[in-house]
């Protein structure tokens, strides 16, 4: 009778460390998870604590065009990538040495057209995600990704006329290289994201008071004047200017 006991025993052990196990990938997996670029998110904590949850995308009624820098890696740069390269349990295959003339680089995918992105956030096809945006002012716009790319894809990238933001059916982001009529699509598994830059929203009131985005703010930039970081203080003025 003691061996069902040990084996039934044993069983449960087994079960345990794997569902421990699965638990830590997961939460391995949460914590190198990069968010879509053009994709809404609420930041919480600073600097490497920071925590991401995207929260939701856009709609594109247009492709997007982005601008494509090639850096060089530098300590930072260095730095960002190899503690995602370990927390993601990869090896490093990028080689760096500060001492060293030739600095291996990575890409810069940047959304840079504010106004579109302006007119976009405002359409009605956004209304729902203007109308989320609008209650907390922790939300923003995922509008750059730093990636590496295989040496093949480095100069298609660079020699291509356009780089677009364009959007699948089912509302997942993807890239084209357009080089005249020649389009390739590329999806993001085809790159390594290793960080990512967000910008932040000054809120205002159209003629008809209703809540609308003004400007999108890069890091440290500060609000046009009579526009606010927090919805609620656009209609605070409005109230103010009322009863003067």
């Amino acid at each position: 009778m003691k061996y069902p006991i040990l084996f039934c025993g044993l069983m449960l052990g087994a079960l345990l460390c794997c569902s421990c196990a699965n638990q830590k990938a997961q939460r391995q997996e949460a914590a190198i998870t990069f968010p879509e670029l053009g994709s809404m998110v609420k930041l919480k904590g600073k600097l490497l604590h920071t925590q991401m949850q995207q929260i939701g995308t856009p709609q594109l009624q247009v492709p997007l065009k982005l601008t494509v820098q090639q850096l060089p890696f530098n300590n930072s740069s260095y730095g960002t990538y190899s503690h995602y390269i370990k927390k993601a349990g990869q090896v490093n295959s990028i080689a760096y040495d500060e001492s060293l003339p030739y600095k291996p680089k990575y890409l810069r995918l940047q959304l840079l057209d504010r106004i579109g992105l302006v007119e976009l956030l405002n359409s009605e096809a956004n209304t729902q995600v203007r109308n989320y945006l609008e209650n907390d002012p922790d939300y923003r716009m995922v509008v750059s990704l730093d990636v590496t790319v295989q040496d093949a894809l480095m100069p298609q990238f660079l020699q291509a006329g356009n780089v677009l933001l364009q959007q699948n059916v089912h509302g997942e982001m993807f890239l084209v290289l357009e080089n005249g009529k020649q389009q390739q699509p590329l999806d993001f598994s085809q790159v390594q994201v290793f960080n990512y830059g967000t910008a932040s929203f000054c809120w205002g009131e159209d003629q008809f008071n209703k809540m609308k985005i003004e400007a999108i703010l890069s890091f440290k930039e500060s609000c046009p004047q009579g526009t606010h970081k927090k919805a609620a203080k656009a209609s605070d003025d409005r109230e103010y200017l009322k009863f003067k």
